[in-house]
């Protein structure tokens, strides 16, 4: 059925204003009707999907030689795009490197003037209703024509497309495991043109469980879990305000139960990057703020895929912002792990110790059970050559090298982005240039002349016309440590911890080295050590803002003054609603130390007058998207006053140190009736600087344990450090050869290293301690070699199936078994007396058929635990694990003659106590190794050793909580 929305002026003005359309560039015409299956731009139309009460088009991309099981991407166009239009972003073209199916719904011009997605009528955002139950039924479609993994189905979309995405993962969590909107508006944000106006812009605030309310009604009694989120958006976005960003971060954090404080912080391609984890440290909410980008879908055709296909076309709302979105939002989404079998890769010519004159031709000999993408050659850690096809192959002209030694490397990727390092091949250059030219080296981080204080990364650029080697840095003359040249050079740093350095001047230098013993050192940097340095003070003591660059417009002086100083004052803001949300924002920027806290002064007086009322105060960081550091918020009806100065000191800013920021401080208030509700709040003596001297500055203590130090070690490695602090530990980071490699949050501190990945010789081990104060201190006495057999081993790591975990429960003499209510696998003696035992499921048929297995473990995360069931009985206990190499019973999912089934191996190892976080078993003993299936999946069973006496147990993560690790040649 066909059906026609928004006739006449009204339609034009809506859809106009409220659907999304930037700059409104010439409308595409209504596609002319064409034979049903045709194909248009790679695409094919399908029709027949169910009964499509919104009467949508259905176009899909299919590519060639798709295997079993594939994931599902829909993507949803913007407004007066068409299917094959959003197409251009590059979902189709990524789509043919790592095989998964995608959707591209299509709204036609019969049902809304501008061709945008109806997002905001309550007809078509419901469950089972309009446009969401078509593009619900296009699923179902895919799923019946083709073999779609039900548990790796996806949607994205752009503009009304994007709210038209969280409409699809609030009303269908059942069917999608994640949504990326571009330039979106939380689900239910509008649910009238009146509203749609608002939201879009300014946009609507909301506490953040009202918003995650909306999704949770939108499907009443569901219990399983909600698609993970990506959010993008432009700073510069005016058609849809970017504050619908953190409305939507709101929104979702809430969902997922997390907090409001990223736990990650980071830029990607320059642009700020945020992740909200859950316990079990997985990203479930990220952000992407696209700095200056206005509205639309970012992307970069410079990006090159798997398999060399462009990051998308650049065109109306497809802006070219030197950011791939299709590309992260996948990775995001899990689709570039398809394949988790890296490629193998040797050099083949020359020969290791070879002398070479002329030009000569670097050959190397890659394969990969799906396909190598490209080989990268390079020379003295500089990439010189990349080839993408068979036979893989570099003409270097080592006349215009310099002679000596020269160390040659080839680096395979297959599509999937899995990436192999050959072994080093050292050759000898006659016949080229003497090398006499010295490197270049500068320090561009601190300033000379800055103040510092608490741990700062001193960052240095260095650059050579063959290639640094090392970078040296000296404090006061002396070296403290050096950055290592790797296959992306540069910037280096080193992590300068000034606590331990005395109050005053001290000089920087950085020092640059070349292959041929050339040195360079940089120009000396004066800095000022002072951990009591403030970099911003406001007083307002001078009847008005001491410091320049203040917007008050929304804000008013008020002759009430914190310090008491006459003539003084304090910044007002108020705001009283009538029927609307209001909100007024005085910011100022601000340049931040590298360990900043915010203290300031206030009054509050925050009133509702009904039960739908609201008002909040917010202290704001912006770094190109706000971040809110303190609020308080009074929801419904009563008050919150503060009839006394209130101090709030000692705010973390550190995960915006070194940068300049925008401080805000925002009062809002939403009332649906008269201007009776009020949100009013007094700032006043605001300064930003390092601790206060009662606060945290001794840093953590961290050793690396394992391997020691000139340990020979292969094939996969845990590196273990041991950390401590009188506070606590946030985080142990573990570095390799001077790259970062690894994270860590939580003790045991584990980095697990697959050394097939690097080339055989000497390596370095850091690891480095942080804790909440971001003190940090460094380990970096550890030195190995990595000595690989010929042709190596490969390292593979499958993570269970959280569909098939679970755990069975049996009396004990293993009577009246059942199979366990809880999602998260049980093990140990319950309330109900019954004894559980824990089951993971993996697909492990991507290891080879003829792979000779030589190592495997399995390492599990704690989730919560009852008692202690590691003390009982008193003298211990420890997890044993039984394989089979199969399933235990008929299916993989769980039965109750799973507890008792026989399994393929029994007590293939064991899982020693631990309390937290994650713990790997030792390996599988030989029964253990010949019962990992080659072509189909393995299962583990846990159970503790001996049967807890009383009610102790522990709960263990599923999914991704889970991994099996097998190591083969």
């Amino acid at each position: 059925m066909m059906k026609r929305r928004f006739a006449g002026a009204v339609g034009a003005i809506l859809t106009l204003a409220v659907l999304g359309c930037e700059g409104m560039p010439p409308q595409e015409e209504a596609a002319p009707l064409e034979p049903l299956g045709v194909t248009r731009h790679a695409l094919t139309e399908v029709t027949g999907f169910g009964t499509n009460p919104g009467a949508l088009k259905m176009w899909k991309h299919v590519p060639a030689s798709m295997p079993a099981n594939a994931p599902l991407v829909v993507a949803l166009h913007g407004c007066t795009q068409a299917a094959s239009a959003y197409a251009a972003t590059g979902w189709s073209a990524l789509a043919d490197q790592l095989k998964f199916y995608v959707i591209y719904p299509e709204q036609p011009k019969d049902n809304n003037a501008n061709i945008c997605f109806n997002w905001f009528e309550p007809g078509d955002l419901a469950r089972g209703q309009g446009e969401a139950l078509s593009i619900k039924q296009m699923v179902d479609k895919m799923k019946a024509d083709h073999s779609i993994d039900g548990r790796r189905v996806f949607v994205t979309g752009l503009s009304a497309g994007a709210a038209m995405t969280l409409v699809m993962a609030a009303t269908y969590p059942d069917v999608f495991a994640g949504a990326a909107p571009m330039a979106g508006v939380p689900y239910k944000c509008a649910t009238s043109m009146n509203d749609a106006f608002t939201c879009m812009s300014p946009g609507v605030d909301k506490t953040p469980t009202a918003w995650g309310d909306l999704v949770r009604n939108a499907y009443p009694g569901y219990t399983g879990p909600y698609p993970k989120i990506s959010l993008w958006h432009g700073t510069g976005d005016y058609v849809v305000k970017n504050t619908n960003q953190n409305e939507a971060v709101e929104q979702w954090t809430a969902v997922h139960g997390l907090d409001l404080t990223a736990d990650v912080n980071d830029t990607v391609a320059g642009y700020p990057h945020k992740g909200y984890k859950d316990a079990a440290g997985n990203v479930l909410v990220e952000t992407y703020a696209i700095t200056g980008m206005g509205h639309g879908t970012p992307i970069d055709p410079a990006t090159k895929f798997p398999g060399g296909a462009a990051c998308g076309t650049a065109g109306a709302y497809i802006l070219d912002t030197d950011i791939c979105s299709t590309w992260y939002v996948a990775k995001f989404f899990g689709l570039d792990n398809s394949d988790a079998v890296p490629p193998t890769v040797s050099l083949s010519s020359p020969a290791n110790g070879a002398t070479l004159s002329g030009t000569v031709l670097v050959t190397a000999s890659a394969t990969d059970n799906v396909g190598v993408a490209k080989v990268e050659f390079s020379i003295d850690n500089t990439l010189v050559g990349t080839d993408t096809a068979s036979p893989f192959e570099y003409s270097w002209n080592t006349a215009a090298a310099t002679n000596g030694s020269h160390k040659l490397v080839a680096r395979a990727y297959d599509a999937a982005g899995n990436t192999t390092t050959s072994s080093t091949v050292s050759v000898t250059v006659t016949g080229g240039i003497s090398d006499t030219t010295a490197p270049t080296v500068a320090i561009t981080f601190p300033t000379a002349s800055a103040t510092v204080a608490g741990a700062v990364d001193i960052a240095v650029t260095a650059s050579d016309d063959t290639g640094v080697t090392k970078v040296e840095f000296l404090i006061d003359g002396t070296v403290v440590g050096q950055g290592v040249a790797s296959l992306a050079a540069g910037p280096y740093t080193y992590n300068w911890n000034t606590t331990s350095y005395a109050t005053g001047l001290h000089n920087l230098q950085a020092r640059a080295y070349d292959a041929a013993g050339n040195t360079a050192t940089s120009a000396t940097v004066s800095v000022t050590v002072d951990q009591n340095s403030v970099r911003f003070t406001e007083r307002f003591s001078n009847a008005g803002p001491d410091n320049a660059g203040w917007s008050i417009t929304e804000w008013a002086l008020d002759a009430s003054d914190q310090t008491g100083v006459t003539g003084s004052q304090s910044l007002l803001g108020s705001a009283t609603p009538a029927f609307n949300t209001v909100t007024r924002t005085a910011s100022v920027s601000v340049t931040l130390t590298s360990n900043p806290r915010l203290t300031y002064w206030r009054k509050l007086d925050l009133s509702g007058a009904n039960t739908s009322a609201s008002a909040s105060f917010k202290v704001v960081v912006n770094n190109g998207t706000d971040n809110v550091v303190d609020s308080v918020t009074k929801t419904g009806m009563g008050t919150v006053t503060e009839a006394n100065w209130t101090q709030r000191a000692d705010i973390d800013l550190s995960a915006y140190a070194n940068r300049t920021v925008i401080l805000k401080f925002i009062v809002t208030a939403t009332d649906t009736g008269s201007s009776v509700s009020r949100a009013k709040a007094w700032v006043d003596s605001i300064s930003v600087g390092p601790p206060t001297a009662s606060s945290d500055t001794t840093p953590p203590t961290v050793n690396i344990t394992a391997p020691a130090n000139a340990a020979t070690v292969s094939g996969t490695v845990d590196v273990t450090a041991s950390a401590s602090d009188a506070v606590g530990v946030k985080k142990v980071e573990f570095y390799l050869d001077g790259s970062l490699a690894d994270t860590d949050t939580a003790a045991p501190y584990v980095f697990t290293w697959n050394t097939a990945g690097v080339a055989n010789g000497g390596h370095s081990l850091m690891a480095k301690a942080y804790d909440a104060a971001n003190n940090v201190s460094t380990d970096n006495d550890t030195s190995v070699t990595v000595s690989n057999t010929s042709g190596g081993t490969t390292t593979v790591s499958f993570s269970s199936i959280a569909a098939d975990d679970g755990y069975v429960k049996a009396n004990a003499d293993g009577t009246l078994p059942a199979v366990g209510t809880i999602s998260t696998p049980a093990i140990g003696k319950g309330t109900d007396a019954k004894l559980n035992r824990a089951f993971f499921s993996f697909d492990t048929s991507a290891l080879p058929d003829t792979a000779t297995i030589v190592r495997a473990s399995l390492k599990v995360t704690l989730s919560s635990a009852g008692g202690d069931p590691w003390a009982d009985p008193a003298a211990g206990n420890t997890l044993v694990i039984d394989l089979k190499n199969g399933v235990f019973g008929t299916t993989a999912a769980m039965e109750t003659t799973d507890y008792a089934a026989a399994a393929t191996a029994s007590a293939v190892s064991e899982l020693i106590k631990f309390t937290t976080g994650t713990q790997s078993s030792a390996d599988f003993n030989a029964a253990g190794l010949a019962s990992v299936n080659r072509t189909g999946k393995t299962q583990a069973r846990l159970q503790f050793k001996t049967n807890p006496s009383g009610t102790s147990y522990l709960f263990l993560t599923e999914g991704t909580g889970a991994t099996l690790t097998v190591e083969y040649k």
